[in-house]
């Protein structure tokens, strides 16, 4: 008996339809499609709704081992942090027999949230270390499992406002310690600027974080950076230098670009005092609207507990 061709996704056509409804091969477990949440270099995700009515989110691609990866990856991560989930929920592992070939998919928590920059300029650019400590425990825990998250950019980070955290989407690039990072954002990525190689390890996420930083703080300083032809890392260190939106930022993104802080744990530290910083500025912004519910702007998930001890020790 021939064996099934492999899918092979293209740019023009998605493999499923909305409207359409399929069952895995092995764990028989039905899904209605409701339409396309995204495309990606690994893969396609769909909304999609179990018989019951439960609303989830499907990844699908045409590799059985990046699947099986980020899989493992995600049931690795689900309640490590204080009981708090770092990305989705997920749930079935199968594969599925199309008219276009074989397929791999696995099922997940469909995650809601508010992307970063809309967040941040309705809450003030002063929470963004709030943001990246939360996002250096995240981290500290993948490597830890000996993991590089590698595609870290803030297009792959939601803040669920309701409960209060930030959640990590799309592992697509993430990557054993030691091998070649797979899929990355040039803005993001040391190697484009000429800082390092591509080799999945704790300090290419961490020059991530930074680049994170330049692109939240000051967007227009990264459309002008990222457009040119040819990037140029001399260039942006010296508009980080001159830009005084990002002058509380200076010392810590010096720090990592010289090669002095590696780890997410030294960046977490360098952190503190912006945070100390942060949680004054927002008690002095609740100080002047005395009607505002200062519960529902204090701090996000497993930051909150962090940051309630920083108010105890500095303040």
């Amino acid at each position: 008996m021939t064996a099934m061709a492999t899918w092979q996704p293209t740019s023009s056509e998605p493999l499923f339809r909305a409207g359409e409804t399929f069952t895995g091969v092995w764990n028989k477990q039905r899904y209605l499609v409701e339409g396309l949440l995204g495309r990606g270099a690994n893969g396609e995700v769909y909304r999609v709704v179990k018989p019951n009515g439960e609303r989830l989110a499907l990844k699908v691609s045409p590799q059985s081992s990046d699947i099986a990866l980020e899989h493992k990856i995600l049931q690795q991560l689900q309640g490590v942090v204080r009981g708090i989930d770092l990305g989705p929920l997920v749930f079935d592992l199968d594969d599925v027999d199309t008219a276009r070939g074989k397929a791999f998919f696995y099922v997940m928590e469909q995650v809601h949230g508010t992307s970063l920059p809309p967040f941040l300029k309705k809450r003030g650019r002063h929470w963004t270390p709030v943001l990246m400590l939360q996002l250096c425990t995240y981290l500290e825990r993948m490597h830890q499992l000996g993991y590089c998250f590698g595609d870290l950019k803030a297009e792959n980070c939601l803040v669920d406002e309701k409960l209060g955290r930030l959640r990590l989407v799309d592992f697509g690039g993430v990557t054993p310690f030691g091998r070649g990072v797979k899929e990355y954002t040039e803005w993001y990525d040391r190697a484009w600027w000429g800082q390092g190689s591509r080799r999945a390890e704790a300090s290419y996420d961490v020059f991530a974080l930074t680049m994170m930083v330049v692109a939240l703080i000051a967007p227009d300083l990264r459309h002008k950076l990222a457009a040119l032809t040819v990037p140029n890392f001399s260039l942006l260190k010296q508009s980080v230098g001159a830009d005084p939106r990002l002058a509380p930022w200076r010392e810590v993104l010096n720090a990592v670009w010289s090669g002095r802080v590696t780890s997410v744990e030294r960046f977490r530290e360098e952190l503190m005092p912006m945070i100390k910083a942060s949680v004054k500025q927002e008690k002095r912004a609740v100080d002047d609207e005395p009607k505002h519910d200062w519960s529902d702007w204090l701090l996000f998930g497993s930051a909150a507990v962090l940051v309630g001890v920083v108010c105890l020790i500095f303040l």
